[in-house]
């Protein structure tokens, strides 16, 4: 029996088959990339199978959403071969979102890696949760603008698929997370206000140090996670723990 607000340490195609039809409310995953990190999970075959993915499209909501963390580059294509794999789905594909870094990395011959990338996908296009309210960024519109025909709506920019406006997670906090790879809780969050509601389920197949479980008390949320790591498992019981402190 799966429970909310509960990360289980165990495969996530297991688990995921113990969880009920349609009741999902939104999906955020981060899959290994491939050959990208000198880490046990980020080697051999990967787990992001037209199985796995057939088995989200069965937990969600109709009016659920489905993010999926990649990247483009030399040691990693995965943005090419997560797409690939998803046209074979029924999902229906939304958007590429750029994740513009504050600071690169690398130390190759070439350009200075800056980006990551995350698809958006939503499984019926015609009734998907788009939450107008929380499409607007902190920097505020210009106050005149010839151009304009019609008044904005908001005094503030709208969010684009480009987001420049999130740091990365610094070395401290790499350090604190214990992961190599962390996602900011941030870019977590503003995907969880999007798509969902107070109380909504989200569920994190490939949840790591915890960062969406985070993200969720902070916004909420319901969550369920599942991570095949015992050692990532562990550090993520111990943020929700420090967070849930926070909290009361």
């Amino acid at each position: 029996m799966i429970e909310l607000d509960k990360i289980y340490n165990e495969d996530c195609l297991e688990g995921i088959r113990k969880i009920d039809n349609e009741t999902i409310d939104l999906i955020v995953i981060d899959p290994p990339y491939g050959k990208v990190v000198n880490a046990d999970w980020d080697k051999g075959e990967n787990p992001f199978t037209l199985e796995l993915i057939k088995e989200l499209y069965r937990v969600l909501n109709s009016t659920g959403s489905l993010y999926i963390w990649c990247g483009i580059g030399e040691k990693s294509q995965s943005l090419i071969s997560f797409f690939n794999i998803m046209t074979e789905s029924k999902f229906y594909f939304k958007d590429l979102i750029t994740w513009k870094k504050q600071r690169g990395i690398g130390m190759r011959k070439g350009w200075l890696y800056t980006r990551e990338e995350c698809l958006w996908y939503v499984k019926d296009n015609k009734q998907f949760i788009w939450n107008k309210e929380n499409q607007y960024s902190e920097e505020k519109r210009l106050t005149s603008n010839k151009y304009t025909k019609y008044l904005p709506k908001s005094e503030y920019k709208r969010i684009t698929n480009v987001w420049d406006d999130i740091s990365e997670a610094t070395t401290g906090r790499q350090k604190k997370q214990k992961h190599l790879t962390p996602k900011p809780v941030m870019a977590i969050e503003r995907i969880i206000n999007l798509h969902t509601q107070q109380n909504d389920v989200v569920l994190d197949c490939f949840i790591g140090s915890g960062t969406t479980a985070i993200a969720c008390i902070n916004t909420n949320r319901k969550y369920i996670g599942f991570e095949l790591d015992t050692n990532y498992y562990e550090i993520a019981q111990n943020r929700i723990a420090e967070a849930l402190k926070f909290q009361r």
